[in-house]
């Protein structure tokens, strides 16, 4: 029980009514010095808390002398420390177990428990170990004493008595050494705290992290709003702790926001909210408009920033997301919190990144959608343009025959958009509609089907008679019973009953801007899909392309009409001219015979002779003339001037010509500038016809000054005939259609017509005969020349 004179820690834990632990020794292991059973006044309690660090450090005064601790008291009260008086070891004991002390000062001699043995089971204690401890004696203190107290764990011995200052001095440099060590373990302490609280943030930013990024993989397989939706509320705001939420996106207007999912409210809540207006002073609105979110924490700050505005029980906490992509709201998700809240910059964070992630993806369904509806649109339009492009081959094939087009029409139509088509046209009075084509054909349909598709109707009347009086088309997506009742005769009631139609559309057939009729198709059988929008815009275009071919169609037949008949007429003129002229060379000829005889006699007088001349020159135009009207009417009726080739030397016709021309034209001089040979492979007579006509025409059309020239030439493979006059020139207005039959250029003062006006075109007929061309230039400068170009040789 005793060691070297002294109680052991068994003992002394013993005495202070802890458990005995086996083998203790001031060696042995730390012995735990709680006092639960021992009875103990309440502020000496051992379970009591240490007392808070932050207030002032700690003396503990012992000594069984209480005049002593008044005296130690009093000494170090301008430390302006706590000090607490223990009058046994026993007691101060039990003061460590509750309280930290910078210094103890502690009487060497104590009754019970002496000063080394209350140091040494203070030095067995693993908190109180450090604790520096003064020892004070009033006995004369010996090497073996000092030697003791120090081996206990002292780190000083004072001898009573001693100065103050010294006392004070002392223990002042270990209450400052306390508050500097109670410093330090107060930052070790909120270092601690800060790592701490640093693991914490970074477990949960990971797992935000790992939620984000699951999170992120479901949204990129949404393909819908819902979907992503679904996902928000499944995965992104499973570690939220919202125990609702709602996605809202502004409406087309971008005037309002509307639900368009939500989880956790209740019908009777959600529903005052499922379309705001924008401006509404409300955090969702407030996120949309400053494109920033809104944390509410608490139902005292609801109220605070919208006193206007009653949660209604939904939330003591709530969060507004905005939903941005490139700088522009989409809308804003709303979650709502059970119990008030604190958000971190981490939750922060973790939203923020949930609503950039949905709106990214709902951007990308958006997109998505967007393409998707141009891929359908364009493979409609694609497929719409192949029915046109179609039904238009198919019109253009037949619209030379208007039965042939309208049957086209109606099958083609109903090929590509119905199961029956009809066309109905307005009769000439405009006063009933008739059917024109219909698809199946009358063999195909039922009697009954086929007399009241034929039964006439009036304008104003049924679907199509309606159609031609108000010039709208109509849609009938389904076609009820109550309008078969107002609007069908019963004879057409009996039609679309026997088609079993259940969709219409009719549209007008418009010709030069006026309803002509219309165009009409219908859905029948088992009840499928009706006409749509869509199809009333394919079936106008139709329409409008049947309109044109059946105008068309018309204008062909009439056009063929009119030609027909000016063939005939120009058949009969040319033919009427050909006979005539052929008829009349006969009593030509018995004239010309005639005054050649009278001419040879000699027995006329002079007026008897002037008289058979002019006879035989009048006899002689009208031949010439009958000679144009048989060639002309040999070109018009498109045989053309027959032509016999032959080498001939342009010199020879020339100068025949002129010897023939001059003598009509007494008194007058023709300049002849033509070289040796001019050889070529043409019909000598038609060549001279040629040059007869256009020299006569610069001897008439020319005063009797005027000079007058006819030249050749060769140039190469062709050669030139060039006639030039003096005088007025041609008028500008006749030039263009100078070559045309029954023109005649302005006759000289008192010259009487000696041409019916086939002249020139006879010239330019016989040149293209040839292969050449005929042109003329006329100005009062430089007078008129008539050029003809002859190549040489056929081909």
């Amino acid at each position: 029980m005793f060691q070297d004179g002294n109680p052991t820690m068994a003992e002394w834990a013993r005495r202070l009514g802890a458990p005995t632990l086996q083998g203790s020794s001031l060696q042995g292991t730390a012995l735990n010095l709680k006092l639960s059973d021992h009875p103990l006044p309440r502020d000496e309690r051992s379970d009591q808390p240490l007392k808070a660090s932050g207030e002032a450090p700690a003396v503990l005064l012992v000594d069984d002398n209480a005049a002593n601790l008044v005296s130690l008291e009093a000494i170090l009260e301008p430390l302006g420390v706590r000090m607490d008086k223990a009058s046994s070891g026993e007691q101060a004991l039990r003061f460590l177990l509750r309280e930290e002390y910078a210094v103890i000062l502690l009487d060497v001699r104590m009754a019970g428990l002496s000063g080394f043995e209350t140091a040494a089971l203070i030095k067995q204690r693993e908190r109180t170990r450090n604790v520096p401890i003064i020892f004070l004696t009033a006995y004369g203190r010996d090497d073996a004493e000092l030697l003791t107290g120090y081996s206990t764990g002292a780190v000083d011995f004072l001898q009573k008595p001693f100065p103050p200052e010294v006392l004070r001095s002392k223990v002042s440099v270990f209450v400052e050494l306390f508050r500097a060590q109670r410093q330090v373990r107060a930052q070790s302490e909120l270092l601690r705290q800060k790592e701490a609280e640093a693991r914490d943030v970074a477990l949960r930013a990971a797992g935000y992290i790992d939620r984000l990024r699951d999170f992120a993989a479901r949204l990129s397989e949404a393909t819908t709003v819902a979907q992503v939706c679904r996902a928000l509320f499944e995965q992104g705001l499973a570690a939220a702790g919202a125990k609702a939420a709602a996605v809202n996106l502004l409406d087309a207007t971008g005037e309002a926001l509307e639900v368009v999912d939500s989880i956790g409210y209740p019908e009777a809540v959600l529903a005052p909210w499922r379309r705001i207006p924008l401006s509404a002073p409300i955090p969702l609105n407030e996120a949309v408009r400053e494109l920033r979110p809104v944390w509410v924490g608490s139902r005292e700050e609801w109220e605070q920033r919208y006193p206007d505005v009653d949660a209604g029980g939904m939330h003591e906490a709530a969060v507004s997301l905005p939903l941005l992509v490139k700088g522009r709201a989409l809308g804003a998700i709303g979650l709502s919190f059970t119990r008030a809240r604190e958000f971190t910059e981490t939750d922060r964070a973790y939203f923020t990144a949930l609503a950039h992630a949905c709106a990214q993806a709902l951007d990308r369904v958006r997109l998505t959608a967007e393409e998707r509806r141009a891929h359908e649109q364009a493979r409609a339009a694609a497929a719409r343009l192949r029915v046109l492009a179609e039904a238009s081959d198919a019109f253009s094939g037949a619209n030379r025959d208007l039965g042939l087009l309208l049957d086209t029409v109606t099958r083609q139509v109903a090929r590509h958009m119905a199961d029956v088509c009809s066309i109905h046209l307005l009769s000439e009075d405009g006063e009933r509609l008739e059917m024109a084509a219909c698809h199946p054909g009358e063999a195909e349909l039922r009697g009954d089907v086929v007399q009241a598709l034929r039964t006439p109707v009036r304008p104003g009347e049924g679907f199509n008679g309606r159609v031609v009086q108000s010039g709208q088309p109509w849609l009938v997506p389904v076609l009820t019973e109550e309008m078969k009742a107002s609007i069908l005769r019963p004879e057409h009631r009996s039609l679309v009953e026997g088609l079993g139609l259940y969709s219409v559309v009719v549209v007008p057939l418009r010709i030069r801007g006026r309803v002509a009729g219309t165009l009409w198709v219908g859905r029948g059988g088992r009840p499928g899909p009706g006409f749509t929008a869509e199809d009333q815009g394919l079936l106008e275009e139709l329409a409008a392309k049947a309109s044109l071919s059946i105008e068309n169609a018309r204008l062909f037949a009439e056009q063929q009409r009119s030609q027909e008949e000016l063939r005939r007429r120009a058949e009969f003129e040319q033919q009427l001219v050909g006979i005539v002229s052929h008829d009349l060379r006969n009593p030509l000829a018995a004239i010309s015979m005639s005054a050649g005889l009278l001419e040879k006699k000699g027995e006329l007088s002079d007026s008897q002779k002037r008289t058979v001349l002019r006879i035989g020159q009048a006899t002689e135009r009208a031949a010439r003339m009958i000679r144009d009207l048989l060639d002309f009417t040999k070109a018009r009726l498109g045989g053309g001037i027959a032509l016999h080739r032959q080498p001939t030397d342009l010199r020879d016709v020339v100068h025949q010509v002129a010897d023939e021309v001059l003598v009509a034209h007494p008194g007058r001089h023709v300049d002849l500038d033509v070289p040796d040979e001019v050889k070529g492979e043409w019909d000598p007579d038609r060549i001279a016809q040629v040059l007869t006509n256009l020299l006569g025409n610069a001897l008439t059309y020319s005063p009797a000054e005027a000079p007058v020239k006819v030249s050749a030439r060769v140039d190469g493979e062709a050669a030139f005939l060039s006639i030039y006059n003096g005088g007025a020139p041609i008028p500008q207005e006749l030039l263009p259609r100078l070559f045309e039959p029954m023109t005649r250029g302005a006759l000289k003062e008192g010259q009487s017509s000696r041409s019916i006006g086939l002249g020139l075109y006879i010239v330019r007929d016989i040149v293209r005969g040839h292969g050449g061309s005929v042109d003329v230039v006329s100005s009062a400068q430089h007078g008129t020349t008539f050029t003809v170009r002859l190549p040489r040789h056929v081909g």
